[in-house]
């Protein structure tokens, strides 16, 4: 009989939880999940399962998707793209507009064909 290893995907549990500056026993209690389990879980020897990304994501005040490891999440935003984000949800319409037609042009140029230039050697 053969058997197939499935690998889950690595999670930023450990991450967010040293971020907020609390124990894996704090974890535990804040989130209702057992301290050996979170251990498992942040070595990668459990799955993270959507309703533990949930559960933690409400701990720290996170998306569940911000549980998951960029490999397995890459549109997640870094803490500058989220304060862009922030302060443009932010903004007034008029404010908004200027962002917008400063942004424009940046996308226009990433999406021509224009080469970089080179300097001799």
């Amino acid at each position: 009989m053969a058997y197939i290893y499935v690998m889950h995907p690595k999670n930023r549990l450990r991450e967010l939880r040293k971020r907020a500056g609390i124990t894996q026993a704090e974890l535990a209690r804040k989130s209702g999940v057992s301290q050996p389990a979170i251990s498992q879980l942040e070595n990668d020897e459990r799955p993270l399962t959507i309703d533990w990304m949930r559960t933690f994501a409400r701990v720290f005040g996170v998306t569940a998707a911000d549980l998951l490891d960029d490999e397995d999440n890459p549109h997640r935003l870094d803490p500058e793209e989220i304060e862009l984000v922030q302060n443009f949800r932010q903004a007034e319409e008029q404010q908004r507009q200027m962002v917008k037609r400063v942004a424009e042009p940046l996308t226009e140029f990433r999406h021509s064909n224009v080469q970089p230039i080179r300097k001799n050697r």
